[in-house]
């Protein structure tokens, strides 16, 4: 009876900060905020934009991301920069996410003990990213002071917060022993690189999603950061606003990173005694692993060290030999340049609680003469490196979660492995004649390809034909499904996809789902940065 009773209590807090919230957005006039316009180039529109999921007393979603230009200077003021120009938008994604994770944390000390682990992990690894997220809560500070949810934690933990909404997304120990956690996780997120042999202009392709429900992911920004750090490169992203590295990330040296949900399976929980271990472990974060990546790398090759080694200072001063990457549980970065293409698999505790990464390259999947590599939320890897760094293949990573593991009813897949499959074929089949104006195509694609290479349409639901991406089970590059199989509720998944080309150093971007996107592409070229 009490446990009841205290669910109930925690409901009635749900409810009222929600309340509070709503009427609180409701009564505020907007706070003017300084940015270069959209560009004049940018003619292309989501046709089914005003759809979209927004909570209520929340603002529809602007027809294109918030350009907030050039930022540059030391990263704190990289940083106050894109807080002052995008202050009003990182208010909502904090409200928004704040009120999601209460739900699944409990309370908002457990969520600050959370990103203060992440905090001091950064301290060691990535410096940087705290001046930045710091300067960012300074600069967004009127609007963070106005939120509904002010005084529950600082402006700078609210950014922290912002930049641990996946870890955060996980629970916090259920049993006072330590299990292996069930995967019950709907990732969708893809993406692939196709190298110079396999396109028609022999031009690298980088093609990702963010694939996640659109409130609040869909408030937008994207920016070119031109450090004054001499370590570091010109880089661009697309973040939802808070956010510092998102989901594609592209320098001028031609490397672009893309990060995913990674292995979800046989990934040990944490424990009442020990509530920062297994999933829930300080690491890099998958979207921060994206910056960390783009900001410091000049080669593909060098991503990939910095993403599951480190840089010396942070072994030095952690006592690490590796670099712990998750998500809500594991997560993937696909890295890659003009030449070279890489998947960086991690979890961050296997079942014994040890963190685990591997590299894959293009051919380790049979890929046609090793020419690209694809990655969604699965891991292929056949052998793992364990903390102390020594790498066999008597730990495979496939065994975190592959295409085939917790298939649903349909094609021998799990979702994961629908939307792996079908990149992999897509790219086989037209391997030679691929361009960029084809992969941004493939990404209106409501069909799948299974493992033998058959292409499925539709399915037959209590005797209707339903489109794949209208059923739930079924994940297609464009995906739609939240609900019943043949409705579309319009609350994800695709929130943004891009392609970017390595050689002329563009990102092309739609906003929301690319099969309803009408005319070009928005474009961002870091040769001529607008």
């Amino acid at each position: 009876m009490k446990k009841r009773n205290s669910l109930l209590v925690f409901a009635a807090i749900v409810l009222a900060v929600f309340l509070i919230s709503f009427s609180s957005v409701r009564g505020k006039s907007p706070k003017k905020h300084t940015f270069p316009p959209t560009s004049s180039a940018w003619t292309g529109y989501n046709s089914q934009l005003s759809h979209y999921y927004v909570a209520p007393g929340y603002p529809g979603y602007e027809a294109h991301p918030r350009y907030l230009g050039e930022l540059s200077g030391s990263w704190e003021e990289i940083g106050r920069q894109y807080g002052e120009k995008a202050g009003d938008l990182i208010r909502m994604v904090y409200e928004g996410w704040y009120r999601e994770l209460l739900a699944v944390q409990g309370s908002p000390e457990a969520i600050v003990a959370y990103v203060h682990q992440e905090e001091t992990y950064y301290e060691a690894l990535v410096p940087e990213a705290l001046e930045l997220m710091k300067g960012m809560a300074d600069g967004a500070k009127d609007d963070l002071d106005e939120s509904a949810y002010a005084g529950v934690m600082t402006n700078y933990e609210k950014i922290l917060m912002i930049n641990s909404y996946f870890g955060l997304q996980a629970k916090p120990p259920l049993a006072s022993a330590a299990l292996c956690s069930p995967s019950k996780e709907i990732h969708s997120c893809s993406g692939a690189v196709i190298l110079g042999a396999a396109t028609k202009d022999g031009k690298t392709i980088h093609v990702s999603s963010e694939d996640q429900h659109f409130f609040p992911q869909e408030y937008l920004v994207t920016f070119v950061v031109n450090p004054r750090d001499k370590s570091a490169h010109i880089f661009t992203v697309t973040d939802s606003a808070g956010e510092i590295g998102s989901e594609h990330a592209m320098n001028d040296q031609g490397v672009s990173v893309s990060g995913y949900a990674g292995g979800s399976v046989n990934v040990m929980a944490p424990t009442p005694s020990a509530p920062f271990s297994g999933y829930r472990r300080p690491g890099l974060d998958w979207q921060v692993g994206d910056f960390y990546a783009v900001a410091f790398a000049d080669s593909a090759k060098k991503a990939v060290e910095l993403l599951t080694v480190g840089r010396p200072e942070y072994r030095t001063k952690s006592g690490k030999k590796i670099v712990v990457g998750k998500c809500s549980k594991g997560a993937n970065w696909v890295v890659s340049d003009k030449h070279e293409a890489y998947v960086v698999e991690s979890i961050p505790a296997d079942q014994n609680g040890i963190a685990r990464y591997a590299v894959r390259i293009p051919g380790d999947m049979g890929e046609k003469n090793s020419s690209y590599i694809v990655s969604t939320n699965n891991v292929e890897a056949k052998y793992s490196c364990n903390e102390g760094n020594r790498c066999d293949t008597s730990h495979p990573m496939s065994q975190h979660g592959n295409s085939t593991q917790d298939a649903t009813a349909y094609f021998g897949l799990n979702g994961t492995g629908m939307r792996f499959w079908t990149f992999m074929w897509l790219i086989n089949n037209n391997y030679g004649s691929i361009t960029a104006d084809m992969v941004k195509q493939w990404r209106t694609a409501h069909y799948v390809y299974d493992m033998a290479g058959t292409k499925h349409d539709s399915l037959l639901i209590e005797g209707k034909k339903v489109a794949l991406n209208l059923v739930p089970e079924i994940a297609t590059l464009c995906w739609h499904a939240n609900g019943p199989a043949g409705v579309d509720t319009y609350k994800g998944v695709d929130t943004y996809v891009t392609v970017s080309v390595a050689q002329d150093l563009i990102s092309y971007r739609t906003r929301g789902r690319p099969c309803e996107w009408v005319g070009p592409w928005d474009a961002l070229n870091l040769n001529n940065i607008p």
